[in-house]
């Protein structure tokens, strides 16, 4: 059945809405006839590209955000698309071209394969959409840099995932740092390994909508370009760009896949992340260790501790020095309210809890008020070139999976600010 089409909002400027970096320019297009159906009253139209697996964490969040509509889908395999159109009564396009062509979206979800980012992402921008992308946003730093002027040429929002500095666990954690809850800051541990998911009944891994795990996808990938996002959004968000990572990745398990030659990546590295505000952080990522998501800030006088970053629900505990004649020592651990209004999340298959279309919902409201959305594109720069050195050992090179080194982070940003809510 079709989704319920919501009725319209107040109405504002497409030109403001859509050529918020910088005022139209003669020599480019403005956005006013070329998009000019892509909203109705406050209501952002979007498409779907790309249905595999995480599509359907997009879909079962997407009704929690009535200024979002789903106008159509698109998928390389056919079928798919179908099967994706019939759970949500979009338009299934039968072309890339076809929904290029759509002048009635404003912005599209690129949930396409990491490999096809960047060519994907890069027709959109050119074809005049603004571009949510799942991470990473590109594979290749200067794939991903092109992309960010592309967008800010063009004048279109590009922001990518993950959406989990926006939530309410993420944005507590950070007005405790702000109010020194726990002192200065000086050290991050970051744990992202996810057990040894290659010996795991991954088979069985098939989602509300038929579609499973993508396993040759994310081995080929590897682990760290697939989840250092979560960790990384937040630090650069609560500390500032980077200046500095020493990593070291490895390939431990080769054969994931019996008799399936999979293109080899990292699927565990570690790295050491200086930031220019002095703040070090320690990343592991890996899918071999047991299964562990602990994020630890220490600070002088305490720790804050975040049993699992990728979850929209997940406890944030505070532990406070105290000193017992010649002894320093951690207190008890103490739970910390999450800030943010009731919220409803729908539920899915997995093992988190995550409103996927979070910081869509927020970009697309940034659009509308001619601002720059929160995940802006140069945040989603910088935590990709991190990434990539993270993933290549200090590299950043997609073909050697062993080995280790320093890379000295060339990118920036503007940071962000925290939600209106938790200030």
């Amino acid at each position: 059945m079709p989704p319920e089409r919501r009725p319209s909002g107040t109405s504002i400027s497409t030109e403001r809405a859509f050529d918020f970096h910088r005022p139209a320019r003669k020599d480019r297009p403005t956005a006013v006839g070329m998009l000019r159906c892509s909203i109705i009253g406050a209501i952002m139209r979007l498409a779907i590209l790309g249905c595999g697996y995480v599509a359907n964490m997009y879909r079962l969040t997407l009704p929690a955000h009535p200024q979002l509509e789903l106008a159509g889908v698109h998928d390389s395999e056919r079928s798919r698309a179908e099967g994706f159109g019939r759970l949500t009564g979009a338009r299934v396009y039968r072309s890339f071209a076809e929904l290029l062509e759509d002048d009635t979206v404003a912005l599209v979800l690129n949930l396409t394969n990491p490999h096809a980012h960047y060519a994907t992402t890069r027709a959109l921008l050119e074809a005049g959409k603004h571009v949510w992308s799942e991470k990473p946003l590109a594979m290749d730093l200067d794939e991903a840099r092109d992309l960010v002027a592309l967008a800010e040429a063009r004048g279109r929002a590009l922001a990518c995932a993950p959406s989990t500095l926006l939530n309410p666990v993420a944005q507590t954690v950070w007005r405790c740092l702000r109010r020194g809850d726990i002192g200065p800051v000086r050290l991050v541990y970051a744990e992202m390994d996810d057990g040894m998911v290659a010996r795991a009944p991954t088979a069985k891994w098939i989602n509300e909508a038929g579609v499973g795990w993508p396993a040759i996808d994310e081995f080929q990938v590897g682990c760290t370009v697939e989840h250092a996002g979560y960790v990384l959004s937040w630090l650069c968000a609560f500390f500032g760009p980077a200046e500095t990572v020493t990593a070291h990745a490895e390939l431990l398990m080769p054969d994931k896949m019996p008799g399936v030659a999979l293109h080899p990546a990292a699927d565990f590295s570690v790295a050491c992340i200086r930031f220019r505000s002095g703040v070090v952080a320690r990343m592991t990522n890996g899918i071999y260790a047991a299964h562990d998501h602990r994020l630890r800030f220490f600070g002088d006088a305490g720790v804050l501790e975040v049993e699992d970053p990728r979850s929209d629900r997940s406890a944030v505990h505070r532990r406070s020095y105290a000193t017992l004649r010649r002894r320093r020592f951690l207190g008890p651990a103490r739970r910390v309210p999450l800030l943010g209004p009731r919220e409803t999340i729908a539920a899915y298959r997995g093992s988190q809890t995550r409103d996927f279309c979070r910081a869509i919902a927020e970009m697309a409201e940034a659009i509308a008020a001619g601002r720059r959305p929160r995940l802006a594109a140069d945040l989603a720069l910088h935590v990709t070139e991190l990434t990539l050195a993270c993933q290549g050992g200090g590299r950043l090179s997609r073909d050697t999976p062993a080995g280790g080194g320093s890379h000295a982070v060339a990118t920036d940003f503007t940071p962000p600010e925290p939600m209106p809510w938790a200030r």
